[in-house]
């Protein structure tokens, strides 16, 4: 079973790149073919995965700010050890 550390960081980096990633793929498209002359719901459909790519990048940089709690089978520290054994 991997580290809280590992998952941690792996759910980090995916919610960057599929953030960014769809920030800047969608956002050309959007460049490209601009929506202006569609109807309103079109044009609010076309805005959707811009959002949902800064809302995922906004929940990587959550996770980023939260504390990871401690591993119970890891002890604390090596205080315990201080005499080399």
């Amino acid at each position: 079973m991997p580290s809280i550390w590992l998952r941690r960081g792996v759910i980090i980096a995916a919610c960057m790149f599929i953030g960014f990633s769809t920030i800047i793929i969608d956002g050309w498209i959007l460049i490209l073919y601009p929506p202006f002359n569609k109807t309103t719901p079109m044009m609010l459909l076309s805005y959707t995965p811009p959002v949902v790519g800064l809302l995922i990048l906004l929940v990587g940089f959550y996770l980023l700010g939260r504390p990871i709690p401690n591993d119970p089978s890891v002890p604390l520290d090596d205080v315990e050890n201080m005499d080399g054994a």
